[in-house]
């Protein structure tokens, strides 16, 4: 019987496009940072002190709320991921490791396994 290579709608785990774009907007508004601060001194410059304050402090307050938010979003993906099992993590066997003993013309099938 052959293996079953494609999985169904059923079985796919949960989306990550939300993820995504929370991670791009929590990107974006952390290089808006020093974009705001350049603004909010021409303004501080220019006499518009209350003003110049209140642009670094909106930045600042939505870039930090936006990397909390992906970060707790990212981290709600990654416990669904591992609660649906939708990726498949194999043992390795004893041949599969890489020993500091191969190719050396000895017989170490009874040696203790070192994993280098």
């Amino acid at each position: 019987m052959a293996r079953q290579t494609f999985r169904s709608d059923a079985e796919r785990g949960p989306s990550a496009k939300p993820l995504i774009i929370l991670t791009v907007l929590a990107v974006l508004l952390l290089v808006a940072v020093p974009v705001s601060i350049l603004v909010a001194l021409f303004m501080i410059v220019f006499g518009h002190v209350t003003g110049g304050f209140a642009v670094i402090g909106v930045t600042l307050l939505a870039a930090i709320v936006s990397v909390v938010v992906a970060g707790a979003s990212g981290i709600r993906h990654l416990q669904r991921v591992v609660e649906h099992k939708s990726f498949r993590v194999v043992q390795l066997g004893k041949r599969e490791y890489h020993y500091q003993g191969d190719n050396c013309g000895h017989d170490h099938s009874n040696d203790e396994i070192r994993i280098i």
